[in-house]
C-alpha cells in the first residue's frame, strides 16, 4: 500500500496522528521557502559551501605532496581539513571532474540523491511502497529538513553520511528477517556502518548492531581492515600519525565547546551542562552496547539507538548531524506501529524537535531576550532550552525502552540467580 493509502487508513485508525503526519511534512514541505526568507533577512546562511572548500584544499596538497593536516599557531586544526586520509580519495574523483563552481553543486546533488535512494531502500525494506509521485514528495520534503539543508549550504558530508546509514539500516532490517539475499545484504550493512564510521569518528555508535550479528561485524571489521591497508599506501604512516593529532585535538576541542548562548545555526551542544560528559559518553555507550549485546530479536530497534544516539554522544557535535538520525526515525516510525502498545507520534514530534533546533535556540537566546529583558536571568539554563537535545533525548529513549523491552538476561547469569534461590531457600529450611 502506497504511503497516501496508508495516511487515508490511519485518517479513521489513528486521526491525531495523521494530523501531526501531515503537519509535519506541510512544515518540511514549506521550509525551503521560509528558508529563502531567512536568508533574505540575514538570518540564515546562504550557499557557501565552506567545508567543501576543505575538502578541496586537501586533495590539492595530496596532489602537491604536501601534508594533509595544517597545525595553527595554538597547535590546533581550526579550519584546516578534518577527515581521515582515505577520505581524500572519495573528494578527488569531484575536484577532478568539475569546475571550482560546478563542484560543490555536484557534490551536493549526489549525497543528497544517494540520501534519497538509501531511505527509499529502507523503507521498501520495512515493507512500504512509495508511488513515485510520492518519492518526488519525499525529495522535496528531505530537502526541507532544517539540519540537512544547513548541511548542504556548508559542503558537509552530511547526504553521504546519512544515506550509508540508510543503506545500512536496509540491510539490517533484511538481515534480521532472513529476506532472500540476507545473506548479502548483513554484508552490506557491516560495510556501510565501517564506511560511516572510519569517515567520520563520531558517529561510531551507530554500530550497536554490529554486535547482534557475526556476518555484520566481520563485515565492518573486513572494511576497516580494507581502507586502513589502502590507506597506508597510498598515504603513508606520517600523514596518519598526524591524523591521530588531529583527533585529540578534537576530542579536546569537544571538551571546551562554546556555550549554546552563544548562538550560531550550526551549534548544538547537548551535555554541555552535565559535569564530567566525557564519563557520561563512555557509560552511555557502555549501556547501548550491553543493551545490544542482551537483546533478543531487536535489530531494527537496535539500530535506530544506535543512530540517533550519535549527536548526543559525539565529542563535538553540530546541529547538521541532526541528518544522520533520519533513518532511526523511519525504523521507530515502523517500530511503533507494529508494537502493541506503539506511540508513532513520539518519532515525529522528535524529528519536528530537531528540524526547529538552530532557530528555535535563536528564539530563546536572542528574540526572546530582546523583547523580555528579564529572560536573561535565565542564561544558565540556555542550554537546556535546546530544542534538538529534547528531539534527541526523545528519540534515543524511545529507542531504548524498546530494545530494554527485549533485553534478556544469559543462561550463566540466571543460573547464578537460581543457585542462590536454592541456597537461601536452604538456609530458611534450616
Amino acid at each position: 500500500m502506497s504511503a497516501l493509502g496508508v495516511l487515508r487508513r490511519l485518517r479513521r485508525e489513528r486521526p491525531r496522528w495523521t494530523a501531526l503526519a501531515v503537519g509535519t511534512l506541510t512544515i518540511l514541505l514549506a521550509w525551503p521557502a521560509v528558508d529563502w526568507w531567512l536568508r533574505g533577512i540575514g538570518v540564515a546562511p546562504q550557499f557557501r559551501f565552506w567545508d567543501f572548500g576543505a575538502y578541496g584544499n586537501a586533495v590539492a596538497a595530496w596532489e602537491a605532496g604536501e601534508p594533509l593536516y595544517t597545525r595553527n599557531e595554538n597547535g590546533g586544526f581550526h579550519t584546516s581539513f578534518l577527515y581521515p586520509p582515505f577520505s581524500v580519495l572519495l573528494f578527488s574523483p569531484f575536484i577532478e571532474l568539475f569546475e571550482p563552481d560546478v563542484t560543490r553543486i555536484a557534490w551536493s546533488v549526489a549525497t543528497v540523491g544517494f540520501l534519497w535512494l538509501g531511505l527509499q531502500a529502507l523503507v521498501a525494506a520495512l515493507g512500504r511502497s512509495l508511488s513515485l509521485p510520492e518519492r518526488a514528495v519525499g525529495l522535496v520534503a528531505l530537502l526541507g529538513f532544517q539540519p540537512l539543508l544547513l548541511g548542504v549550504k556548508m559542503g558537509q558530508t552530511v547526504g553521504l553520511t546519512a544515506g550509508l546509514l540508510s543503506v545500512a539500516g536496509a540491510g539490517v532490517v533484511h538481515d534480521s528477517q532472513g529476506d532472500r539475499f540476507a545473506g548479502a545484504w548483513g554484508t552490506v550493512a557491516g560495510v556501510a556502518t565501517a564506511a560511516v564510521g572510519l569517515l567520520k569518528l563520531p558517529f561510531a555508535p551507530a554500530g550497536a548492531h554490529l554486535l547482534r550479528s557475526r556476518r555484520r561485524f566481520a563485515a565492518a571489521v573486513g572494511t576497516g581492515v580494507a581502507l586502513l591497508a589502502v590507506s597506508l599506501a597510498v598515504f603513508g604512516l606520517d600523514t596518519h600519525r598526524l591524523y591521530i593529532d588531529v583527533l585529540a585535538w578534537g576530542v579536546e576541542s569537544g571538551g571546551s565547546a562554546r556555550n549554546p548562548a552563544l548562538w550560531l545555526p550550526p551549534y548544538y551542544r547537548p551535555l554541555y551542562w552535565l559535569p564530567g560528559p566525557v564519563l557520561l559518553r563512555v557509560a552511555a555507550s557502555a549501556v547501548i552496547a550491553v543493551y545490544a549485546a542482551l537483546a533478543t530479536g531487536a535489530d531494527r530497534e537496535t539500530f535506530a539507538l544506535g543512530v540517533a544516539a550519535i549527536p548526543l554522544l559525539a565529542p563535538l557535535a553540530y546541529a547538521y548531524y541532526f541528518a544522520a538520525v533520519l533513518p532511526a526515525v523511519v525504523v521507530l516510525l515502523a517500530v511503533e506501529f507494529d508494537h502493541p502498545r506503539g506511540r508513532p507520534a513520539l518519532p515525529l514530534v522528535g524529528l519536528l524537535l530537531l528540524h526547529a533546533h538552530s532557530y528555535g535556540l535563536k528564539f530563546v537566546v536572542d528574540v526572546v531576550p530582546a523583547v523580555l529583558p528579564a529572560f536573561t536571568a535565565l542564561r544558565p539554563a540556555y542550554p537546556l532550552l535546546q530544542p534538538g537535545l529534547w528531539g534527541n533525548v526523545l528519540l534515543v529513549g524511545l529507542a531504548a525502552v524498546r530494545v530494554a523491552e527485549r533485553v534478556a538476561t544469559p543462561d550463566w547469569v540466571d543460573a547464578q540467580l537460581t543457585g542462590l534461590r536454592s541456597e537461601e531457600n536452604e538456609i530458611e529450611a534450616d
